[in-house]
């Protein structure tokens, strides 16, 4: 939009060398045309209406209600020249004298998480209007009342704001950056949603949380944070709060706040005080109380710099470095969401990202960034899917390649294809262990001697919760004999530990996680036959176990008796197998 000082020249409100003049007299250009007598407060009201298309605000009467007051606070009043007027819905009413300032505008869409409906009005009359609604004798001031919603705001920023400071360092503006990310600081400035938001986002880093769930329920809004692999309600907030909470949210992903009968999904980029980036996957659901937001937060796990550092011991490191020092062939890892799949495949990338080699990386959505790799974000809603994106990179001169998942048989043939004519291709599936895995590709449609000559290692993974080291005992083996083991298992079971619960744990007895691996390799001839035949999972298997193949089930076990992991928390893994 053209300036208003722009406005008024076109419309011949006002001559060139008199907007020179305001223009160079300081403070507000709105302020020095009126109150320097340059222009009339009521012809500048009526030309920067029509020049803006925008209805003018009458403010002799004004009596903003409270629910718009509570959004825009004196100080974000003073700040800005706005004056709230009403609150519609999803859309917040605003007297200004300076509708072409985008910025201001922008500024309190993001405060308040509402869009912003404009009217115009002048300086003098939002400045009375603005004494009278915030001043002390002010009759239409909202007053505080100690059982109000307010005060449980009050209570709710206190509780996040030390978080939210040890992440971000002291309090400054937030502002939105020229990439569109949020610089995630907590300022007095701004309005109650936006710092109890970005407190709630940094209380999210700050614990290592995974996924954060915003859930409105019947009396309140529910705060969820999964951390270790479990959600843990961390705080109550007024269901007052919802609409805003949950508008506040939809904006800064881009998301649409004006639709809340369908499930919609976007992204909030965070900066932090150090200039650390984080992403937030985000997802909005309709239910019955409204709508439920849940964001996973993306690449805050620390990459190894190698498969050495993941956990890999024996046998199993060895198949794993001898299968990504092959030119060719494809690495899959397998396991349930949140296993930690992507982490793995991105240690291997990071050890193969040399100058000498060309990756590429399809994947939905991109969930940690590594310099000197080509990373597209898959989005099917453009027609931009995984095995167009696999097409794509075969004619880029690709060495390996990443597909986030195969989901399909098209995009499952392309990688096979890939792999089989002198690519390196890494991927995933949600199987449950390392020997359904191939049979898995094969009942997608792949030929069985394809997979067979294709995959050259499938690794199976699982997180377990560690045990809290602060507060760590000993049980009495006999524990062992009360749960649902059976006796082959039972045997293997030698010393048990727990965690009590401590203030360093949160109460759970857990602090961290650990991966558990099953590793098998497709490299002998026994295993390939059996493969290009048609064997069962059982019978791969058996083959994987005689060649080596230390079981999920068997490392978790041998967890539990190194005092790492819990025996409730091993058996998570022995009662799926």
């Amino acid at each position: 939009m053209p300036d208003i000082g722009q406005a008024l020249l076109d419309a011949n409100a006002i001559s060139a060398e008199q907007l020179q003049e305001a223009r160079t007299a300081g403070g507000s250009l709105a302020e020095a045309l009126v109150e320097g007598r340059i222009i009339d407060e009521q012809e500048f009201c009526s030309t920067i209406a029509r020049s803006f298309g925008l209805e003018q605000a009458r403010l002799e009467n004004a009596a903003p209600d409270e629910d718009a007051l509570a959004l825009v606070p004196e100080s974000l009043f003073k700040s800005t020249g706005c004056l709230p007027l009403k609150k519609d819905g999803a859309m917040l009413h605003i007297a200004t004298a300076d509708p072409g300032n985008d910025r201001t505008i922008d500024r309190l869409a993001r405060s308040t998480g509402l869009s912003i409906k404009v009217h115009v009005a002048g300086p003098k009359a939002i400045q009375k209007a603005g004494a009278k609604v915030y001043g002390s004798g002010g009759a239409t001031k909202k007053t505080v009342d100690p059982t109000d919603v307010g005060m449980e705001l009050k209570e709710v920023e206190l509780h996040l704001k030390n978080a939210a400071q040890e992440i971000s360092g002291d309090d400054s503006d937030v502002e939105e950056d020229l990439n569109g990310a949020y610089r995630l600081e907590i300022n007095d400035l701004d309005s109650p949603v936006v710092r109890v938001v970005n407190g709630l986002l940094m209380k999210t880093l700050k614990m290592g949380a995974s996924d954060i769930h915003i859930e409105p329920l019947e009396t309140d809004l529910r705060v969820r944070l999964r951390i270790d692999g479990c959600l843990i309600d961390i705080i109550r907030l007024p269901s007052e709060m919802k609409s805003a909470i949950i508008s506040r949210l939809k904006i800064m992903a881009t998301m649409d706040i004006a639709e809340k009968r369908v499930p919609q999904d976007g992204g909030i980029k965070v900066v932090l005080k150090n200039g650390e980036g984080v992403d937030f996957r985000v997802s909005s659901l309709p239910n019955i109380y409204g709508e439920k937001i849940v964001m996973r937060v993306l690449g805050t796990s620390e990459l190894r710099p190698n498969v050495d550092a993941l956990g890999f011991e024996g046998r199993a490191l060895e198949a794993i470095r001898e299968a990504i020092a092959n030119p060719y062939g494809m690495i899959l890892v397998t396991g349930p969401t949140g296993s930690g799949k992507t982490t793995t495949l991105y240690t291997i990338l990071n050890q193969l990202n040399t100058d000498d080699v060309n990756i590429s990386t399809a994947e939905d959505p991109v969930e940690y960034r590594l310099n000197g790799i080509t990373q597209v974000p898959v989005r099917p809603s453009t027609g931009l899917t995984f095995d167009k994106a696999l097409k794509s990179f075969l004619r880029q001169d690709p060495d390996i390649i990443l597909v986030g998942e195969m989901r399909d048989f098209e995009t499952s043939a392309i990688a096979v294809k890939a792999a089989l004519t002198g690519h390196l291709v890494l991927s995933t599936l949600h199987t449950n262990d390392a020997p359904s895995t191939v049979v898995r590709m094969v009942d997608m449609g792949i030929e069985p001697y394809l997979v067979a000559s294709a995959v050259k290692l499938v690794v199976a993974q699982r997180l377990l919760r560690r045990i809290c080291s602060n507060c760590k005992v000993d049980v009495d083996i006999a524990e062992a004999e009360r749960s649902d083991l059976d006796q082959t298992t039972l045997a293997s079971v030698e010393y048990l530990s727990k965690g009590q619960g401590c203030e360093k744990c949160n109460g759970t007895g857990y602090k961290g996680r650990v991966p558990v691996f099953e590793v098998m390799s497709v490299k002998t001839k026994e295993m390939k036959r059996a493969i290009t035949e048609g064997g069962t999972e059982v019978q791969v298997q058996q083959i994987a176990k005689r060649e080596g193949m230390f079981s999920l089930t068997e490392m978790a076990i041998e967890f539990v008796n190194k005092g790492i992991t819990t025996l409730e928390e091993a058996m998570s893994i022995i009662m799926a197998e």
